[in-house]
């Protein structure tokens, strides 16, 4: 959950027509939804809005809900209940759900919670800034600009650091996966509009770009008719400013030999891939209905380690599958030794209304979804410290994401650790910047994290 925060500004009680107008936004579930948020907050902005920080002082309450799974679903319920609270304390609050939980249950949600003054879905997202406006009973001050190339954003982001999504959607029909309901099929942005985005990103600072979508192998099937993720890059790596992109969410039968071939030769590209393959065996993947099967995730591996030996993996596994037996669990397993997967993220597997798995045979139970589900835990943890473990004694490019609270020591990140979801690198010392690489030496190394100081052999600029 990420919640915005500004200054405090004078408290909302004032109820003159001409005074400004301040929201308090909170964004939920993934990258892909912070994106989203960013274009909104800025919306706001644009319009005449303010943001503020105490939930007390705003006069409007937005949350951007996720839907893709029940525990981000609860969060949701969660925080609609506390806005609801903070305008039984603040009677002239008005409280706006948005995205995708809105886009799944809209007409449940309006039955439940009519504290909620509107609702808007992913599908009616250009009606966010008109009824966010009319819910506080005003007319927004400026229009949006016409003809911008690409949304307006408010980054949330270190200035370093930027996600870019190029594109919505997903044309796949997973059976354990409500996505294409509710953002619909693959609508991927044109090169144009992402390199566009990408070089405003990179004036305002940014040197990482994140690559994001709901399928980033599948980028520009829609317009190209063909996957067009190799042209982005090829364009994105032009770009000054930019040191490094990331890509995220790949599928690993769309992982094909010209995208091998970039990674061997990029400058930019980081030796980093997440890859949710969600399960290994040739029948739980034609139960999930992946379009990817084993031999595809054994075939991507191999290609993308043979022309990176420093390629750090992440995955995401699915574990109590409808169907799944014991000798599919035990494949799974052997697959993600075999793969030699740096990272490993895992579910327990939920059913989601509407979704053809819900309907699947084979329910598996709560028990053995968690013992699967420990087990898989241990396996990954165990090989995250063994991972880092070996680059003790190494000296490797950290970017600085922010000084330690302290003041301290900085805390940032090395190639292999992407924003939010891997862990991060302790460096000890002064004289850093936030944004800039500096060479550490880790010296040491947990389950989670890497501890090191800026190598001066490698650095004699630095303090």
């Amino acid at each position: 959950m990420v919640s915005f925060r500004s200054e405090p500004s004078s408290p909302a009680a004032n109820s003159s027509t001409d005074r400004v107008l301040k929201y308090h936004m909170t964004s939920l579930g993934c990258p892909k939804n912070l994106v989203e948020s960013e274009e909104m907050m800025a919306e706001l902005a644009i319009s005449g809005m303010v943001m503020v920080y105490d939930m007390d002082e705003a006069d409007l309450l937005i949350v951007n809900t996720c839907g893709f799974i029940n525990p981000a679903k609860e969060e949701g319920v969660d925080v609609i209940l506390d806005l609801i609270e903070s305008k039984k304390r603040n009677p002239w609050q008005r409280i706006m759900v948005v995205g995708c939980m809105v886009e799944r249950y809209r007409n449940e949600m309006q039955t439940e919670l009519p504290e909620v003054d509107a609702f808007v879905g992913v599908q009616d997202r250009e009606t966010f800034t008109r009824l966010a406006w009319n819910a506080l009973g005003r007319r927004p001050e400026n229009n949006l600009p016409p003809h911008f190339p690409f949304k307006p954003r408010l980054l949330t982001t270190p200035p370093h650091m930027a996600y870019l999504r190029i594109s919505d959607g997903c044309f796949h029909t997973c059976s354990f996966c409500a996505i294409p309901k509710m953002r619909g099929t693959l609508r991927s942005r044109t090169i144009e509009a992402n390199v566009a985005e990408a070089r405003a990103l990179a004036a305002g600072g940014a040197k990482e770009l994140v690559l994001i979508s709901q399928d980033t192998t599948s980028y520009g099937i829609d317009l190209y008719k063909r996957p067009a993720i190799t042209d982005l890059l090829t364009e994105l790596e032009k770009i000054e400013g930019v040191e490094w992109i990331r890509l995220m969410y790949l599928y690993p039968h769309l992982v094909d030999r010209r995208l091998i071939s970039f990674f061997a030769n990029s400058e930019k590209l980081v030796p980093y891939i997440d890859m949710p393959i969600q399960h290994a065996h040739p029948e739980m993947l034609e139960r999930m209905k992946r379009g990817s099967t084993d031999t595809h995730i054994r075939k991507a591996m191999q290609g993308l380690r043979e022309v990176r030996s420093d390629l750090v993996a992440r995955t995401t596994v699915i574990v109590g599958f409808p169907g799944e037996k014991k000798h599919h669990f035990d494949y799974l397993m052997g697959m993600l030794e075999e793969c030699d997967f740096d990272r490993i993220g895992v579910f327990k597997y939920s059913n989601e209304d509407g979704t053809p798995a819900a309907e699947l045979d084979g329910q598996v139970s709560n028990r053995v979804k968690e013992k699967r589900y420990e087990t898989v835990v241990e396996f990954a943890c165990q090989r995250q410290r063994d991972k880092n473990a070996r680059l003790i004694g190494e000296v490797t490019p950290v970017l600085i994401d922010a000084r330690n609270g302290d003041g301290e020591g900085y805390w940032g990140r090395y190639y292999g650790q992407a924003p939010e979801v891997d862990g991060q690198v302790f460096v000890r010392g002064q004289g850093l910047q936030v944004g800039q690489f500096a060479p550490v030496r880790i010296g040491e190394a947990d389950e989670d994290n890497l501890y090191g100081y800026v190598n001066k052999e490698y650095g004699s600029a630095l303090a």
